[in-house]
């Protein structure tokens, strides 16, 4: 752990003398490849990109390639152009739900009715063998359904295999959704992860799939009875709550429907005071509180936080930053409300908001602008995972509350990787599929702190 909290001491690439070719290496770090792509790239000898590698962190005082990516991305060394997929992708207004219908470039997933699994069992062990191997991915086309991004894990650093296969057991591959989805709401109800809505490859959708932690099963339920996407879900006293949302004419709605997990069943809560989706969403102190979106027009700073008892919505302390697709999580007295994006570009801003006294106050910034990411507390940190539209990303983030900053951790999907769901359950955070040029049904588990000591209880 101290590495991850080290505070980067790195020389800028003019004083540290970098040469051309070392700038060439690091903003292909940056960009995901593997030592071995590099050196076919560049038409030079792996033996040689090691070299260059020892060379640049010794100029520069990295410590690892996940250090060397957010290196480049601070200093400009990574070239901010996008392949023509993406960029097709981002000439969009801030919110289409037709975006990952149209950009799909492989056939949809097969759908079949659970319990059994949507995505085949063989191809689910592919995926998880490719990542195990490390297969590289650059910036290009989508990769085959029977491929898997290349992993970057902190520590990747020529001759520290060891540590990079003990990052790489941090992360796994344990399983698929039944159906690829995006934008859509998660809710962790004791062992059940529950997936609402969202973005599938039919359109934006009304199903609601449950899968159980232990077991490892999914199981179909009772469908929501509108179907929304760019939503989030909030459990209150066994009650999950999914506000707005946007509609299949994409349109933004102020319905609440609330899902009774055990009856299995839907019925109608107190309605937003004004449509509203893509916003941030969090629970503290049974209550729910929503943080800005997009009504269809503009982003939006407003606050509402819902009173379940009471069934009405009340106008708090709007954000300093209005912004869409930003994250939030309550870590002790405080909803944190991490990046975002603004229809231009992603935001690495955070903002803490002290709900008990409606008051907000600053909190260190990411270390690079996330949009359409996942927030996630737990153990006395946050963990902002994925995001991505502009920026091509090679690591997450974690902070702890009064450091002075976040410290990198590593990712098991570099470049884009947004708009995914993520629970934390029993000391792991799971994170359920997202965009990554083309939709995921992905569910991986990541275990922020592998061991764990439990001291036993004394008698008194």
């Amino acid at each position: 752990m101290e590495e991850l909290n080290r505070q980067p001491d790195w020389i800028p690439p003019e004083e540290a003398g970098l040469t051309d070719r070392e700038r060439e290496i690091l903003r292909l770090v940056a960009q995901g490849l593997a030592n071995k792509e590099i050196a076919y790239r560049l038409g030079i000898s792996q033996n040689t990109v090691k070299v260059h590698l020892r060379n640049i962190f010794s100029k520069t005082n990295l410590q690892s390639r996940t250090e060397a990516a957010m290196y480049a991305v601070r200093f400009g060394l990574v070239a901010m152009q996008l392949p023509p997929s993406i960029a097709e992708e981002e000439d969009e207004t801030l919110f289409s739900p037709a975006e990952p219908p149209v950009e799909l470039k492989e056939p949809a997933l097969p759908v079949v009715e659970l319990p059994a699994l949507a995505f085949p069992v063989w191809k689910a062990a592919v995926l998880l063998i490719a990542v195990i191997a490390g297969l590289g991915w650059a910036l290009g086309p989508a990769p085959a359904p029977s491929e898997a991004p290349e992993v970057i894990f902190q520590g990747d650093q020529a001759g520290q295999g060891t540590e990079r296969r003990e990052a790489l057991s941090r992360w796994k591959l344990v399983h698929q959704m039944p159906t690829p989805r995006a934008r859509f709401a998660l809710a962790r109800w004791q062992d059940w992860l529950i997936a609402i809505g969202g973005e599938a490859p039919e359109g934006i959708t009304d199903r609601v799939e449950r899968f159980h932690l232990t077991k490892g099963t999914w199981e179909r339920g009772t469908p929501k009875p509108h179907p929304v996407a760019a939503v989030g879900a909030g459990l209150i006293q066994d009650r999950i709550y999914v506000p707005g949302g946007v509609n299949p004419q994409g349109q933004p709605v102020d319905w609440v429907e609330v899902y009774d997990p055990q009856a299995d069943r839907w019925f109608a809560g107190p309605p937003l005071p004004a449509p509203v989706a893509a916003y941030a969403l969090a629970v503290a102190g049974e209550r729910l509180y929503i943080f800005g979106g997009w009504d269809g027009r503009r982003l939006q700073g407003a606050v509402w936080m819902l009173d379940p008892v009471r069934g009405t919505w009340e106008p708090r302390a709007p954000m300093p930053t209005p912004r869409a697709f930003a994250a939030a999580a309550t870590l002790e007295d405080a909803i944190y409300v991490v990046g975002g994006y603004d229809g231009q570009r992603e935001l690495a801003t955070c903002e803490r908001y002290r709900f008990a006294a409606d008051r907000w106050e600053a909190c260190p910034p990411l270390n690079v602008g996330r949009g359409g990411l996942a927030l996630i507390a737990m153990d006395g940190y946050l963990f902002a995972i994925g995001g991505g539209w502009r920026i091509p990303l090679a690591f997450n983030e974690r902070y702890q509350p009064g450091a002075d900053h976040w410290a990198p951790f590593e990712t098991p999907i570099t470049g884009t990787w947004r708009n995914m769901a993520a629970a934390a359950e029993n000391g792991a955070i799971w994170i359920l599929g997202g965009w990554s040029g083309e939709l995921q049904s992905g569910v991986w588990r990541f275990a922020p702190f592998p061991f764990r000591i439990f001291l036993p209880a004394t008698q008194r």
